[in-house]
């Protein structure tokens, strides 16, 4: 077995390469220096300490019952306690709004916006407020170990964060109340096009979606290979798995051999996937034993294109809309209009 040697990042340390998990950081990064991130902390066991959900599914986002987490004294000492101690440490770092406490977890965005004094980065500035809510609580260490983050990279990219944590307690109040949602046959117009669908619509409004795609063969060194042999495809999915495991969701119709090997990883790993079939979903319909026990799970939406809305005849060009589709899908905003109705 090849010994595994340090790398050193700047504003980050001396580090070995990651093993395949949700709290790895982006090799390379600097974070000790300008930057956005999304936080995710987790209470170990899932133990629901920072209070409860209420409200109402039906209440608009403007309504005083719309869903929202009713917070525990350990909450209210988070926010109005150990939050403010970042800032007032770091007068160059922000936390911003909207801040979601879940029962069992806690989102943060948390802006950097000039270079951290040395031997500080993010990940001890997150450590340290992990530590402060563990001495509230009283009962040792509270969270997971690490934490996982997201950084701001993209235009669009903060606006969708921001939308996903004002509807967080929303989608756990859905998921508790409403599980046939999550579950059960529906006709879904997205954008103008009607879909059958299966499983956890949810994963639409997901803030980060991307698409899997590729070719049956390729080129590589002047000759046509079949793709799972190249390069490409090594570091490809690699890089598709690692954002899987962060909490992307992947798109794909699962038609070439490396789109299937993806979808099957992420059906076997519970990871987020929407998966786009040729196949119609009438009113009898269900899928096989993997792909029910992952929409069960919440880790799975699978979409069929109604063939009314499916261009071309031949398998080709049906295949090649569906990739359309799921580019289509991969570029949902969270105002882009949706319709669903009972099938």
């Amino acid at each position: 077995m090849t010994e595994k040697k340090p790398k050193y990042i700047e504003g980050v340390g001396w580090r070995y390469e990651t093993e395949h998990n949700q709290k790895r950081r982006l090799i390379g990064h600097r974070y000790n220096d300008v930057g956005t991130y999304l936080v995710t902390i987790v209470v170990k066991g899932r133990n629901p300490v920072f209070g409860t959900i209420a409200g109402n599914i039906k209440a608009l986002p403007s309504d005083t019952n719309y869903p929202a987490t009713v917070l525990s004294p350990l909450g209210e000492r988070v926010l109005n306690e150990e939050l403010p101690k970042i800032h007032a440490i770091y007068p160059m770092v922000e936390v911003w709004s909207p801040v979601c406490i879940m029962p069992d977890h806690i989102h943060l965005i948390i802006r950097i916006n000039s270079l951290l004094p040395p031997k500080k980065h993010l990940g001890i500035i997150v450590g340290a407020f992990k530590g402060g809510v563990s001495r509230a609580w009283g009962g040792g260490t509270l969270f997971e170990d690490g934490y996982n983050d997201r950084i701001l990279m993209r235009d669009g990219q903060l606006k969708n964060w921001t939308a996903y944590l004002r509807a967080n307690p929303y989608r756990r109040l859905v998921k508790h109340e409403c599980p046939h949602l999550m579950k059960r046959s529906h006709c879904i117009v997205i954008d103008g096009i009607r879909y059958g669908a299966f499983g956890n619509f949810m994963l639409l409004r997901y803030p980060e979606k991307v698409q899997v795609f590729f070719h049956r063969r390729m080129e590589e060194n002047g000759q046509t290979v079949a793709t799972e042999q190249t390069l490409l495809w090594q570091r490809e999915h690699k890089r598709l798995m690692e954002a899987a495991a962060q909490g992307d969701v992947l798109v794909t119709p699962g038609i070439s051999e490396c789109e299937k090997r993806i979808k099957n990883e992420c059906l076997q790993e519970r990871y987020p996937l929407i998966h786009i079939q040729d196949k119609p979903i009438g009113q009898y319909w269900k899928p096989e034993k993997s792909r029910f026990e992952a929409c069960v799970a919440g880790t799975l939406l699978i979409l069929a294109p109604w063939q009314e809305d499916q261009n071309g005849d031949s398998d080709y060009a049906r295949f090649h809309n569906l990739n359309s589709l799921a580019a289509a899908i991969c570029s949902l905003d969270v105002e882009t209009a949706m319709k669903l109705t009972t099938s």
